[in-house]
C-alpha cells in the first residue's frame, strides 16, 4: 500500500507542475484511484472528480453507454473501455482515465485478473489488456499502480 501512496503522491505533484487536471472512470477498482489521489493535499487542484461505474448498469446510466453495446462489447473489453474514455465530457479534464476488469470469478469467457486501463491524455488515446494474479485485493492494486504509471508515463514525456 505504500508504494500506492507514493505513486499517487507523484502522480499529483506532476500533474500540478504540468497544470493539467485529471478525471476518472473507475469500474473494477471501485474508487481506490480516486481515493488514492484525495489522501494527498491539494488534490483538488488537479483531481477534479469521476464516476465509479462498477455496474453495467452504472455505464449505462452514469456515462451514457447503450446497453445493448455493453452487451455485445462485453463488460470488460477494449472497446468499453474507449466507450468510457469517450463519455467522459461532463468535466473540463486534460487527462481522463477509464478502467474495467475482474477481479473476482472469470466473466464473460475472460479469467481472473483480465484488465483494461485507458487514457485519454490530451486527445494521446492508449488502452492496454492487462493480466494480474493475486486476490481480489491484490488484483485491484496491482491495476491501480499500472493506472498511475500509465499517468506518469504519460507526464514524463511532456515535461
Amino acid at each position: 500500500m505504500e508504494e500506492l501512496k507514493a505513486l499517487a503522491y507523484e502522480v499529483v505533484e506532476s500533474l500540478k507542475a504540468a497544470n493539467l487536471r485529471l478525471g476518472l472512470a473507475e469500474s473494477m477498482t471501485g474508487g481506490l484511484i480516486g481515493h488514492l489521489i484525495t489522501n494527498i493535499d491539494g488534490a483538488s487542484r488537479v483531481f477534479l472528480g469521476g464516476h465509479i461505474v462498477y455496474s453495467a448498469e452504472a455505464k449505462c446510466v452514469m456515462l451514457n453507454i447503450p446497453m445493448e453495446d455493453i452487451h455485445s462489447l462485453g463488460t470488460v473489453s477494449k472497446e468499453l473501455t474507449q466507450m468510457m474514455l469517450n463519455q467522459m465530457t461532463e468535466l473540463p479534464t486534460d487527462i481522463n482515465l477509464a478502467i474495467t476488469g475482474i477481479a473476482g470469478q472469470p466473466i464473460e469467457g475472460l479469467p481472473r485478473g483480465t484488465v483494461f486501463i485507458g487514457t485519454n491524455c490530451c486527445g494521446n488515446v492508449i488502452i492496454n489488456k492487462y493480466q494480474y494474479k493475486g486476490t481480489r485485493e491484490e488484483i485491484k492494486q496491482q491495476a491501480a499502480i499500472q493506472a498511475l504509471n500509465l499517468i506518469l508515463d504519460y507526464l514524463q514525456t511532456i515535461r
